[in-house]
């Protein structure tokens, strides 16, 4: 039988290789972290980074929530009137409306500044990113962001044309005028139907005209869908009449209330 000293020896040795072990993890992590330490952040994942959120940030200002069509350049527009430096239209096709949907391609620059290094912060390098993407916009879905998938970029992006819409229709700028004096030529005992039958009398067929009474206050609102315009005029009895503006513009989108006497006399909070 194996003697008492031998089996002290195959111990030891056995805890001597865990504690060799442990030693050797312990030196590998000390390395990981000096490492981290000591290299600088890289700049063009960054910047890549900003892109991807620049990404994001665009399907969703194009979410395909438009309950009427729309055009791809006046889209192209809308990326060129709301989008921060770095992001060139590079092309539109076709119509929200159809099933192929309105097509809208555009280039994403992104440029980080690099940082100096600190006590256990290596800072990070400068960076850039540059990528191209195609996004597809259909009336009527509600998904909450446009379709997005990333294209090759073309080699001269200075090229790239410039959207020239035909304007989306709107109220104009009177409207706010228009209404209220609408609303302060009608007599006392004005009914919604009369609201409505002057106001429409004064604008655009395209222009959307709804009335209401609630006790003493006769209330109109006048809009246009598309372009999301909206003037809801309040005329209590035996007052000028004055316009609301206080509603959350969230409830004029599609799927929600719309341009109606309902934001001011049934206001609802969405945040």
């Amino acid at each position: 039988m194996p003697s008492t000293g031998s089996s002290m020896t195959d111990g030891l040795r056995a805890v001597g290789l865990v504690l060799l072990m442990v030693l050797g993890l312990l030196v590998l992590l000390v390395v990981l972290a000096v490492h981290d330490v000591l290299t600088p952040d890289d700049g063009d994942r960054r910047a890549a980074d900003v892109g991807r959120q620049t990404v994001q940030e665009l399907a969703a200002d194009l979410e395909p929530g438009y309950a009427e069509p729309l055009d791809a350049e006046n889209l192209a527009q809308r990326v060129v009137d709301e989008s921060a430096s770095g992001v060139t239209v590079l092309g539109w096709e076709g119509s929200s409306g159809t099933d192929e949907g309105a097509v809208v391609e555009v280039a994403i620059r992104a440029q980080v500044e690099g940082s100096q290094s600190g006590w256990f912060d290596a800072g990070s390098t400068a960076g850039r990113s540059l990528t191209c993407w195609r996004f597809t916009v259909h009336a009527g879905e509600h998904d909450g962001a446009a379709t997005y998938e990333e294209i090759g970029c073309p080699d001269d992006l200075d090229r790239a044309p410039a959207p020239d819409p035909t304007p989306l229709p709107s109220l104009g700028p009177d409207a706010e005028a228009t209404v209220l004096a609408a609303l302060d030529e009608l007599p006392p005992d004005a009914t919604p139907a009369d609201a409505e039958s002057s106001l429409r009398s004064a604008f655009p067929e395209f222009v959307d005209v709804r009335a209401e009474r609630e006790d003493d206050e006769l209330v109109a609102a006048v809009g246009v869908m598309r372009s999301r315009d909206c003037v809801v005029g309040v005329r209590p009895d035996g007052e000028p009449a004055w316009r609301y503006s206080a509603f959350d513009r969230i409830q004029l989108e599609p799927g929600e209330l719309g341009c109606a006497p309902g934001l001011y006399l049934r206001p609802i909070t969405t945040h």
